[in-house]
């Protein structure tokens, strides 16, 4: 877990961006995934499904010009805060453009005007009823949840926030009343922001049926909805480790 960072906090440059939604261009299919060397975040970018979908940013390489492209940007658990806030600029420009950004797990006021709080994740749940997942309500209507159940809408959370920016609307609320989901159109673009944790637990693969978010997540970002369920390339990871042992028993 990453708390935010406990520096005094800059606000994100609102004022130099449109506050009415830009009209976007039209979508090419493609999403920029915000990567900085965590696995998970590796696995979910490599896999044959979602490839040609998402494309991974280093985050020191980000700028809007590696950016501006992508219909999408998704910022995922367990990303480089720090280093996000020091380039937060080609993100609110992307906003600026009509686009959206999408930022999952625990996130930093040095780069958004909100405050996430840490909170207690509740990973035993399902023991009790696993059809029920701690959340009070989800806005079943917004493209990222519809057609989806409460248990596919929400494994568990890493905090809560406390704080939105001026013109945030809530989507998701925890079973303690505080916002897990939510989303502003403030900065051009859309901005959602979500304590859920999708690309990190698809990657990890101990939640198979991560396929149904993440494929809202997909369609709802970029205009094609994948295929089929999360499948690992071992191409995407060097030389098989029976090809390792191999060259092992041969030196």
């Amino acid at each position: 877990m990453t708390d935010a960072l406990p520096h005094t906090p800059t606000p994100a440059p609102k004022l130099r961006v449109a506050h009415a939604p830009t009209v976007a261009a039209p979508k090419r299919g493609r999403i920029g995934l915000v990567f900085n060397g965590v696995w998970s975040h590796y696995v979910f970018a490599t896999a044959p499904k979602y490839r040609d979908r998402y494309e991974m940013v280093y985050v020191h390489d980000l700028s809007y010009a590696r950016v501006r492209d992508f219909d999408a940007l998704v910022i995922p658990f367990q990303s480089n805060h720090a280093a996000i806030a020091e380039r937060q600029a080609a993100v609110y420009d992307f906003l600026a453009a009509g686009k959206t950004v999408a930022v999952f797990g625990d996130t930093s006021p040095a780069w958004i005007d909100a405050q996430w709080e840490w909170r207690p994740t509740n990973n035993w749940w399902w023991v009790d009823d696993p059809t029920t997942p701690p959340i009070a309500h989800t806005d079943f209507t917004h493209p990222l949840f519809k057609g989806l159940t409460q248990r596919h809408a929400c494994w568990h959370t890493h905090g809560a926030y406390t704080r939105l920016s001026p013109a945030g609307r809530v989507l998701q609320l925890s079973d303690a009343d505080e916002a897990v989901t939510w989303e502003t159109h403030e900065y051009g673009g859309t901005l959602l922001a979500s304590t859920l944790d999708p690309v990190v637990e698809h990657g990890v693969q101990q939640i198979r049926h991560l396929d149904h978010f993440c494929d809202n997540l997909t369609e709802w970002l970029c205009g094609v909805r994948p295929a089929g369920r999360l499948e690992i390339d071992p191409a995407a990871y060097g030389r098989p480790w029976t090809d390792l042992q191999a060259a092992g028993a041969n030196a």
